[in-house]
């Protein structure tokens, strides 16, 4: 299901104080962040939220990202907790999320999964991507495994026969899908510098690797009457990502992209037992 337009509200409330509280932390922790995705479009059109959207993506240089993950929940009120896969047991995806303690948000793709089920926003981790020709297809290569092994952990049930057995086949060459999340950690991270840029845990794949030059220092911007940063160059950015970015996409295309089981904004995901 999809929130309801008052559950949308409520949702985009309580994610607006964790940003804030997350650029508070940066702050404190002297490290740089950059709206992403349809937060950055949002920002950029709209002075904040997407009408129809309901999450906040940012990004950080991975230098940055890992003294955030590392020292930001010293800075963060007690009820947001990062998580990754060094924090989580069961949590896969290759960036981060804070997420709140105290309100449940159940993705049907996890709902099975045993971990942290609270409302969040997204931290993406921006790493190198490789100049030579031959580095990148070793690395797309690993990553494109890494990425269908662990995506055998999620409720998709939509998948053709032999992706399905490409993951049930790699599933026993990587037994444990908790290393494999951390081997393709340990890749992204692992790759010299270079004049690019790449978020691989992004929805627009390749149009995400840009010169690190549009990230820069950042310039600021508004989102929701909160002063933010986004890229330097965030016109490249979002002209590269989305095209006429400006232009307002057709009506039935104005929708959400989460789906979820459970959504209950003023009750912690504990209550709902063993999830």
């Amino acid at each position: 299901m999809e929130p309801t337009k008052e559950q949308l509200e409520q949702l985009k409330s309580i994610e607006l104080e964790m940003l804030k509280a997350f650029i508070k932390a940066c702050d404190m922790l002297n490290v740089k962040y950059f709206l992403l995705g349809g937060t950055l479009l949002g920002a950029v059109r709209h002075k904040g939220f997407i009408p129809w959207d309901d999450d906040i993506d940012v990004g950080m240089l991975r230098e940055d990202y890992e003294i955030f993950i590392a020292k930001g929940a010293s800075y963060l009120p007690d009820n947001l907790f990062i998580q990754n896969v060094y924090s989580d047991e069961n949590y896969t995806m290759c960036f981060s999320k804070i997420r709140n303690n105290n309100t449940t948000f159940i993705e049907s793709t996890v709902s099975h999964l045993k971990m942290n089920h609270g409302v969040f926003i997204d931290i993406f981790p921006l790493d190198y991507y490789p100049d030579e020709a031959k580095k990148q297809r070793e690395l797309d290569f690993k990553k494109k495994i890494y990425d269908i092994r662990i995506a055998h952990t999620y409720n998709i049930l939509a998948r053709p026969m032999k992706v399905r057995l490409l993951e049930f086949f790699l599933s026993i060459i990587y037994p444990s899908v908790r290393t494999v999340s951390r081997k393709r950690d340990f890749l992204y991270k692992e790759v010299a510098p270079s004049k690019r840029i790449a978020n691989y845990g992004g929805a627009w794949g390749k149009k995400e690797i840009v010169p690190k030059d549009w990230y820069g220092e950042g310039v600021f911007g508004e989102f929701e009457g909160v002063t933010v940063r986004i890229p330097a160059q965030y016109d490249k950015w979002l002209s590269q990502v989305y095209g006429d970015y400006m232009k307002l996409p057709p009506i039935e295309k104005r929708v959400g992209h989460h789906y979820v089981d459970v959504i209950d904004l003023n009750r912690s995901y504990i209550e709902y037992g063993e999830v």
